[in-house]
Formats: structure tokens, C-alpha cells, sequence
């Protein structure tokens, strides 16, 4: 038994520094995306969603420049180490939700407008078109049900990318317990999915 024991003991050691390092390297993945993304930018996308009904294009460039790097599997997405499995989870469930929400925030029922800003640059936005919804006598229909829709999409963007942040906090000596850990962790935080 201690042969056993010792046995693993020693092959762990032995892998520790090549998994140290495919670990840190996907922990300064996460930093960068979690920079290029911050966490205030995406909680903020529900209000402008439903309550502003106003949505600034440069909240969607980071999403799509998340995308446009999945798609073309360039490095800085793409996770190695002990816990990557869970990292590509959580993004490939971040840029889900928000494709869903971009079939929403479309033409007729967001128009793009733009302003002119003080500093004499253009300021792009979409503004939820309530006119949209009108049935032939003009009167506003399910235009309450498609705002729904669009913050559901906001708000399975808002637990994917905190459990992308809390996936990405997992410890090189928790990696064996990911499996049971990560969902008790998601659930403590009410952000498990739905």
C-alpha cells in the first residue's frame, strides 16, 4: 500500500511543473478576457436592455471580438491546462447566450442610431423600436415579451461569465476535485445552470 501511495505521489510530483505551468498559462488567458470583458460592462447589459432600451455598440464589440477568436481558434482562447474543459465551457456558454440575444437586438426591433459626440466622433447604439410591434391599427403587441426574451439572454450571459470567473479561480491543488467542486461552487453562488 505505501509502494501505491508512494508510487503516485512521486507521479505527481513529477507532472506538477508541467501542469503548474498549462495552469498558470490559462490563468493569463482568463485575466485578458476577463480584462477585455469586465464584469460591471456585462451585469450592465440587462438594464440597457430593459430599462433603457438603448444598448451602445461598443458593449457588444468585446463579445464579438470573443467570438471572432473562437471561430478562427487563435491563442489567446485556447485553454490547455487541468481545468480547460471547464474554462471552454463557460465560454462557449457566454458567446451562446449573447448570439442568442444579437438575434434579438435586430432590425425592426432595435434600430442602429448614431450621435455626434463632443469631441467630434460618432457614438453607435441601438434603440428598441416599440413601433415594431404595432398590428395594423397601431397597437403595440408582445413588445413586454421580447424585452423578456433579451434579458434572459443578459442574464445567462451574466451566470456563464461568473462562473467563467470562478471556474477560472480554481486552484492547481483543487484541479482533481473540479469535478464535484465547480458545481457546489456555482451553486453557493446562485449561478448554476438553469
Amino acid at each position: 500500500a505505501f509502494f501505491a501511495i508512494g508510487s503516485v505521489a512521486g507521479v505527481i510530483a513529477f507532472l506538477r511543473p508541467v501542469l503548474d505551468s498549462k495552469h498558470q498559462r490559462d490563468l493569463d488567458r482568463t485575466k485578458r478576457i476577463l480584462a477585455l470583458l469586465p464584469e460591471q460592462q456585462v451585469l450592465d447589459l440587462e438594464p440597457c436592455l430593459y430599462q433603457s432600451r438603448l444598448v451602445p455598440e461598443w458593449m457588444f464589440q468585446p463579445f464579438d471580438q470573443l467570438a471572432h477568436e473562437v471561430r478562427t481558434n487563435q491563442d489567446g482562447i485556447r485553454f490547455s491546462g487541468p481545468v480547460s474543459k471547464h474554462l471552454r465551457r463557460e465560454l462557449q456558454a457566454i458567446l451562446k447566450a449573447y448570439a442568442q440575444l444579437r438575434l434579438l437586438v435586430q432590425v425592426p426591433e432595435w434600430e442602429p442610431r448614431s450621435r455626434d459626440e463632443e469631441d467630434g466622433t460618432k457614438s453607435y447604439y441601438w434603440d428598441f423600436n416599440k413601433a415594431a410591434f404595432n398590428d395594423e391599427r397601431g397597437i403595440p403587441h408582445n413588445y413586454a415579451q421580447h424585452l423578456d426574451e433579451c434579458v434572459d439572454h443578459a442574464r445567462s450571459i451574466s451566470r456563464a461569465y461568473q462562473r467563467f470567473q470562478i471556474t477560472a479561480d480554481t486552484h492547481l491543488l483543487e484541479v482533481p476535485l473540479a469535478r464535484w467542486l465547480l458545481p457546489y461552487r456555482y451553486r453557493k453562488n446562485d449561478v448554476a445552470q438553469i
